[in-house]
C-alpha cells in the first residue's frame, strides 16, 4: 500500500512520540488565539538597544478599539486596534523599561532591560502585518495553517525521513517567535533551554552533561533528519 509523504511523517512523528524520543509541542504563553489583552513584542526581559523600538500586540477582548501605550508612564500614546493586532513605535531608554498597555478595563505590562549590547531583533516583515494575518481589519488570527504561512518565505525544512514532531504538525511557533527575538532563529528562549521543555526524559540531564556545554543543535537538527535521533 503506497502512503503519501503528510500521512508517513504523521506515522514517523506518532511513533518517535510512542517510544519516548520526542514529546509533542510545547503550548506558547500568550497565545494570540487566546481573547483578551497581551504584548506579544518584544518579549519578556529581552535584551534592547536604546532608541525606537516597536510595541505588537493583541487585543480581542469586548470593546477594545483602542490601546493606550506608555513607557515608564511617559510618551502616552493611542493607537487603533486593527482586527485584534495593535502595533505602536516607542521610545526606550537606557536602564529598566517597562512597557504598558490599556484598552476595554484590561491592562497589559511588560519589562525590558535597555543597554547598548541590546540582541534583540524583530523578524524582517514584523511591520506588515497583513503578510500572515490576512487584510486589515479581517480577522487578528492567521488564518492558513502556521507552516504554510513561513513556507511562503522560507525554505521548507521536512524534506528527511524523520522530521521533528512540531514541524510535521506545522507549529513553526512552537520553537519560533514570529515577530522577534533575541535567540538565535528567531527561538522562543535559548536553545538549551526549549530543547528540554519538551526533552524532559530522565536521560535527559545526563545527555546534556556529557555534551559539555555544546549546543543541542550541532548534532541534532530541530526539523528533519534521515538519523536516528534527527543526528546531523
Amino acid at each position: 500500500m503506497k502512503m503519501g509523504k503528510g500521512a508517513l511523517q504523521a506515522l514517523v512523528i506518532l511513533a518517535l512520540m510512542a517510544g519516548g524520543g520526542f514529546l509533542p509541542a510545547i503550548s506558547i504563553s500568550g497565545d494570540p488565539g487566546t481573547p483578551g489583552l497581551a504584548i506579544l513584542a518584544p518579549s519578556k526581559g529581552a535584551p534592547m538597544s536604546a532608541g525606537r523600538a516597536l510595541v505588537i500586540g493583541k487585543a480581542t477582548g469586548e470593546g477594545m478599539r483602542r490601546v493606550e501605550i506608555d513607557v515608564n508612564g511617559k510618551g502616552k500614546q493611542s493607537v487603533a486596534v486593527a482586527g485584534g493586532g495593535f502595533s505602536a513605535p516607542v521610545h526606550l531608554s537606557s536602564g529598566r523599561n517597562v512597557i504598558r498597555a490599556r484598552a476595554g478595563g484590561a491592562s497589559a505590562a511588560l519589562e525590558v532591560a535597555v543597554s547598548a549590547k541590546g540582541g534583540y531583533a524583530y523578524h524582517k516583515p514584523v511591520e506588515k502585518c497583513a503578510e500572515c494575518h490576512g487584510s486589515a481589519g479581517k480577522g487578528y488570527s492567521v488564518k492558513a495553517p502556521k507552516d504554510s504561512v513561513c513556507y511562503r518565505c522560507h525554505g521548507r525544512m521536512d524534506g528527511k525521513k524523520l522530521v521533528h514532531g512540531p514541524m510535521g504538525s506545522g507549529e513553526c511557533t512552537a520553537c519560533h517567535d514570529p515577530h522577534g527575538s533575541a535567540n538565535k532563529a528567531l527561538a522562543v528562549s535559548r536553545h538549551d533551554l526549549l530543547c528540554v521543555s519538551c526533552h524532559d526524559q530522565k536521560s535527559s540531564a545526563g545527555h546534556i552533561a556529557k555534551s559539555r556545554g555544546k549546543a543541542c543543535t550541532a548534532c541534532h537538527d530541530p526539523h528533519s533528519s534521515d538519523k536516528v535521533y534527527l543526528q546531523r
